[in-house]
């Protein structure tokens, strides 16, 4: 099995978009709202993604479902359903892949043209997360671009 190429960062964290680390560690650490197997039937080019899980398919959207279908084609077309996180996971040689995926088609925003940008409080409201670096952290990026007002 191969490796999938590495995922666009579109700069969103809303459903179907990039996966924020936060978010990922909540699901790995709930014990209870695990990820229930399945299987990937096709992706769209509208960014739809169709998988089976418990004999019901389910019609979900990611920004990439190219590289959804090529990392459930490497694994025979196992996925895996983590619905309180809004996850889908594919095994693979090296891991675990992680897709963050939209509940509906109808459900989401397309990519941005250029990664958000501004205060944290605008980026939780325009890409619906943020993530920084230490090093930026120590050295004020992240203070330089918040206000006294944002962290209140």
């Amino acid at each position: 099995m191969s490796e999938i190429r590495l995922p666009n960062m579109c700069g969103l964290f809303k459903p179907g978009h990039n996966l924020h680390w936060i978010q990922m560690n909540l699901a790995v650490e709930d014990s209870e709202n695990l990820p229930a197997p399945g299987r990937f039937i096709e992706s769209r080019t509208d960014g739809s993604v169709v998988i089976e899980v418990d004999g019901h398919e389910l019609l979900l959207w990611n920004h990439e479902p190219e590289r959804l279908a090529d990392a459930a084609a490497a694994n025979e077309g196992a996925v895996e359903y983590q619905p309180r996180w809004g996850l889908l996971w594919v095994s693979s040689e090296s891991g675990r892949y992680a897709f963050c995926a939209a509940r509906s088609p109808d459900d989401h925003v397309q990519c941005p043209l250029q990664p958000s940008v501004g205060s944290p409080v605008e980026l939780l409201k325009s890409a619906g997360g943020f993530t920084i670096s230490a090093n930026d952290m120590r050295g004020n990026a992240f203070r330089k671009n918040a206000k006294t007002s944002d962290c209140m």
